[in-house]
This record gives C-alpha cells, structure tokens and sequence, in this order.
C-alpha cells in the first residue's frame, strides 16, 4: 500500500511537469532500479556511457572568464547516473550488511590522501579569497566522481567471469566510438568523441583511444587463442584511423611511450615488436595522410601570426605550444607564492597541462599525494603483471601500466587526468586490475593451485 500511495503521488506530479523531466525521473528510477536487484548490469550501462551519453552544458560557474570555473562546465549522463548508482549501493548495502560499504583495496590509502589534499586545499583558497565556494566545490566533487567508478567496480566485480564481460563491453565501446570518428572524417574537421557539443575535443578522443588501444595491445600480446587475436588486430587497425585524425599532437607523442612500455613487459619476441615499431613508424612516415604530416610540422612552421611565440634555439615554436610553455612558467611562479596548498582548486587560472595545474591548485600537498597515486597505480599493476598466470589479468595489467606511461605523457600538454572521457574508463580499467588480483587470490587460496592462462 506505501509503495502504491507513493506511485500514485509521484505519477500525478510528473503529469504536471514538462515531459522531459518526466522521462528523466522516469529513467532515473529504471536505473535504481536495475542498480539495486543487479549492480553488474548498472555497470554495463555505465561503461557504454561513458563515451556514447549526451552533455548538458551549464554555462560559466563563478570566477574570471580565465579560470577553470569561468570557462564552463558541463554534466553528462554518466554524471547523473553515478549519482543514482552510488544512492542505490547504499541503499543495497543497508539491506544486504555482508556487502560492505567500502571494499578494502591497495588503492584506498593513496586516492583518500589526495582527495583530502585538494579539499584541504580549495578550503584554503577559499578562506584566503582565491577560490568561490561553490564553484571550488563543484570541481571537487568531479575530481572525487572518477574514484566512485573505481570504487564501484573494485566493491562489486568477485569473479574472472564478470571482469571478463567489463572488458568486452569496455572494448566494444571504443569500436562503436572509432565507427562514429569514422563517420566524422568527410567532413574534413579533427575527429572527436560522439556528443561533444558544437566545438569539439579531439585531444580527449586522442588520449581515450590511446588508453583502450594499450588494453587491447597488452590482451593480444598476453592471449593465446587465434581468433581472439585476430579480433584485436582488426580492432587496433580501426582505432588508429581515428586516433590519427585527431590530429592530437601530446596523443603522438604518448605513443611511443606506451609502446615501449609494451615492448618492456613483452615476455617473449621483444626484438620482433621493436622491429614492428620501426616498419610501421617508416611506413606512417610516408604513407600518413597529409593533415597528420601538417599538424606535425605545424609546431616549428605555423608561419606568420599575431600571437607570441617562443624561440628554443633557432626554432620558433607555434603559438599552442608557446602557450603551454607559458603557462608552466607561470603556474611556477604562482606556485612560489603558496608552495603548501597552492590556491585551491578552480584558484588560479586556467591550466591546460595537468602538472602545473596540480601544483598551482594544490601545491605540493596535492603533488606529492597525486605522485603517490600514480606510484601505486604502477606498483599494483605490476605485482599483478608479475605474479598473474591468467592471460586476462596479465593483458589488463599491461594494458594498465601502458595506458598509464602514455596519458603521463599526454598529461604534459592536456589536463589528462581531469578529463572525465578519459579518467572515467581509465579509473574502470584500474578497478578492473584491482579486482583481478582480489579474484585470483581468493582463486588459489580455494583451489590451492594457480589457475591456468586462457
């Protein structure tokens, strides 16, 4: 009877309210539901909108038209439905007490230590007038929705057969992303992820696609049946259309990087993936479309233009990449002035390189704390990669630890580890490498022998 009395309640509002926010309740409360009788379906969900739902653009918060708030923001729908997965975990755990709020995880130290770091740190900018209140709140709590993804998977994924499925939906998601980047290339724009608004960010799609390009190449070099193997070559051959048509000149950069790190962790035939790298790098070198080879040059040869330009050497550099050098120098110098906790999330202007953003934000506070996030972010990948015997676990722990040399690189010219396209799956794979090791300890203490790769 309660639960009629309050359909019958609720049903009479949404026939008053506009029907958009009728499907959205609607929709909101499907998702509850599915979220409560089944946490891994929600999951699913999640990972298929991570790169395919719509944004909502809020327009500027408070703060200069130079600061992070001052550019705007926007709200996607994984945003809202994070929010309602993370109601209905609570609600879950509340009813089932075995469950557990908060599942303990190598993790869990180094991403408390720098949540609290940037708290701590727009606290004070906010007490020393650097920061709006709502608007240092707003990013913080973007900062802190990546780890709820993470948390999410490492608390509900318990078997290889759950991770398994995450990683193929993982995977056919970057494929219908790169079918849709396809589509975009008639156009003769940059490439860019699907629902990214009127202006969009080919240098988000560049750094995704160099994540899950790192997962699908650790798989193949870790996997052993043929057909699996062929499905992740046609599924690489794909992918690098459109990630060279981002035209993302930091994703070129990180390429190289991560392939070496894949180089590095091969077990067998290392020689055979140099050799691989330097036949493709002289076949890209000649048969690369000419808008590549242009953006390329573009750095030492943009030509005359108003903006300034810095000079290394006898090269002058284009106007982006004296742009970026700039705001390093500057991030330092403001940097100085408050080395502790910085100015607070949102405090200073805005900062597209993620190391003198975090420095200028949340000084060495959050330096530090972010730095030994990334250390056991590595060392948890590679005591799995080590110790592991399941060809899953070994290829997602590569995939990782790849992925993770590439965005560091991406990171010097983009705010890599903010971008919620690309932390989102990033935080998943991380929750997927934590649970893998969680699932084949408890495996070999069953068992009593370690399982066999397949």
């Amino acid at each position: 009877m309660a639960i009629s009395v309050v359909c019958l309640g609720l049903s009479t509002l949404l026939a008053l309210a506009p029907y958009l926010l009728g499907a959205a309740v609607a929709a909101a409360v499907t998702v509850f539901i599915i979220c409560f009788v089944s946490t891994e379906a929600s999951l699913y969900l999640l990972v298929l909108s991570m790169l395919l739902s719509p944004e909502i653009g809020m327009g500027a918060l408070a703060g200069d038209s130079g600061t992070t708030g001052g550019r705007g923001v926007t709200i996607r729908t994984e945003d809202l439905m994070l929010v309602v997965m993370s109601f209905a975990w609570l609600v879950r755990t509340a009813v089932h007490k075995d469950l557990g709020l908060v599942r303990d995880t190598p993790l869990n130290q180094p991403i408390s230590a720098y949540v609290v770091a940037c708290i701590l740190a727009t606290v004070m900018g906010m007490i020393l007038g650097h920061v709006e209140g709502s608007t240092g709140a707003f990013f913080v709590l973007k900062y802190i929705e990546y780890f709820v993804i993470y948390f999410i998977v490492a608390n509900n994924v318990r078997e290889r057969g759950q991770i398994r499925r995450l990683t193929i939906v993982m995977l056919l998601t970057a494929l219908v992303v790169s079918f849709i980047a396809l589509v975009q290339i008639p156009s003769g724009a940059r490439v860019s992820a699907p629902f990214e608004g009127d202006q969009g960010e080919p240098n988000t799609l560049g750094g995704y696609l160099l994540l899950i390009g790192c997962v699908a190449a650790g798989l193949l070099v870790s996997i052993q049946g043929r057909s699996k193997r062929l499905l992740l070559v046609g599924l690489l051959m794909i992918m690098i259309v459109p990630f060279l048509l981002t035209l993302s000149r930091g994703s070129y950069l990180a390429l190289p990087f991560a392939y070496m790190a894949l180089v590095y962790l091969k077990r067998q035939n290392r020689f055979g993936m140099v050799a691989v790298f330097v036949v493709l790098a002289a076949i890209g070198t000649l048969a690369a479309p000419q808008a590549v080879k242009d953006r390329i040059m573009y750095t030492v040869n943009q030509g005359a233009t108003g903006h300034h330009r810095v000079q290394v050497g006898n090269v002058r550099l284009d106007s982006s990449t004296s742009a970026r050098l700039e705001s390093w120098q500057e991030a330092i110098t403001d940097w100085s002035a408050s080395p502790i906790w910085g100015y607070g999330v949102t405090g200073r202007v805005f900062l597209d390189a993620q190391y003198p953003r975090v420095l200028a934000e949340t000084g060495l506070i959050g330096g530090i704390t972010f730095a030994a996030l990334i250390f056991a972010l590595y060392r948890q990948a590679y005591s799995l990669y080590r110790t592991t015997q399941d060809s899953l676990y070994a290829g997602l722990s590569i995939g990782l630890l790849a992925g993770l040399t590439g965005l560091l690189v991406h990171a010097v010219g983009a705010n890599t580890f903010t971008i919620v396209r690309i932390m989102e799956p990033f935080w998943l794979l991380a929750g997927l490498v934590v649970s893998s090791a969680k699932v084949e300890t408890l495996a070999l203490a069953d068992n009593g022998h370690a399982p066999v790769r397949a």
